[in-house]
């Protein structure tokens, strides 16, 4: 589990709980008509601009750029050089019994026991990479949609609920439930927006880019271990890629 990300939500929404339990009564703040009008406006919305497994894989991605951790680069980097040392030691052919791997490091080694060829193992790898960005990028944007469409559906609710209360003006019994209709959904347009869809989207941006560099990382020791590069130059060549802080780190 992301612990900031899991800390930023439980801080948000504590802090939101305590304040409105500091109020005279904390149980105006459920109002289901403007629960409605925004999560189910929101929920139409995006389902009526993406299509429906889009939406269901953004939610999936969502949900393991929460819960699981991006491997270490320094790790992904010694796994490669430990397998170019066996390549240079054992021959490529012997690469084969230590395939148990990350998945898209698994496909460019296998195409190196294969002598699938240099450009052909780039063009390949390349592609995933390509489509890969892709997808994590419409998720982004399904989420930066819904940080759109959430403030929107709230001043959905609190039209609703001015023309209500309007219209219920010679009736004060009335007023009460307008105003309420009127002024929760612009807040849970607001908190939905910027405690969860906002931060959601970048959360995925972050992710997206550590996974970039870190497939990047495994399709050059790919390309480094099929040209039987030196071990040590490798290891030079895949640590370019890190932070100068990163790269000091673990030396000692």
């Amino acid at each position: 589990m992301d612990r900031g990300s899991f800390i930023g939500v439980l801080l948000g929404f504590l802090l939101l709980g305590v304040a409105i339990g500091f109020g005279p009564n904390p149980r105006i703040f459920f109002n289901p008509p403007s629960t409605m009008v925004v999560i189910g406006g929101v929920i139409s919305a995006t389902l009526i601009r993406f299509p429906l497994d889009h939406v269901r894989y953004a939610f999936s991605i969502a949900s393991r750029a929460f819960s699981t951790r991006t491997p270490d680069s320094q790790e992904v980097i010694a796994e490669i050089v430990g397998l170019s040392q066996r390549a240079r030691r054992e021959g490529l052919i012997n690469l084969e019994k230590y395939l148990d791997v990350e998945g898209f490091l698994a496909k460019g080694l296998r195409m190196v026991v294969d002598r699938a060829g240099r450009d052909h193992i780039r063009e390949v790898l390349g592609q995933e990479l390509r489509a890969t960005q892709e997808r994590h990028h419409q998720g982004q944007e399904i989420f930066r949609f819904i940080a759109l469409a959430a403030p929107s559906f709230g001043m959905v609710g609190t039209l609703i609920g001015m023309v209500q209360l309007f219209a219920s003006i010679k009736d004060p019994a009335n007023i009460g439930g307008a105003m309420a209709l009127s002024l929760l959904s612009t807040l849970y347009g607001a908190v939905i927006a910027y405690l969860l869809a906002i931060p959601i989207a970048g959360k995925l941006e972050v992710r997206s880019r550590e996974e970039m560099q870190l497939k990047q990382i495994m399709m050059e020791g790919v390309l480094g271990i099929e040209a039987e590069v030196n071990p040590s130059a490798l290891e030079t060549q895949l640590k370019a890629f890190l932070a100068p802080r990163e790269r000091d780190r673990g030396r000692g």
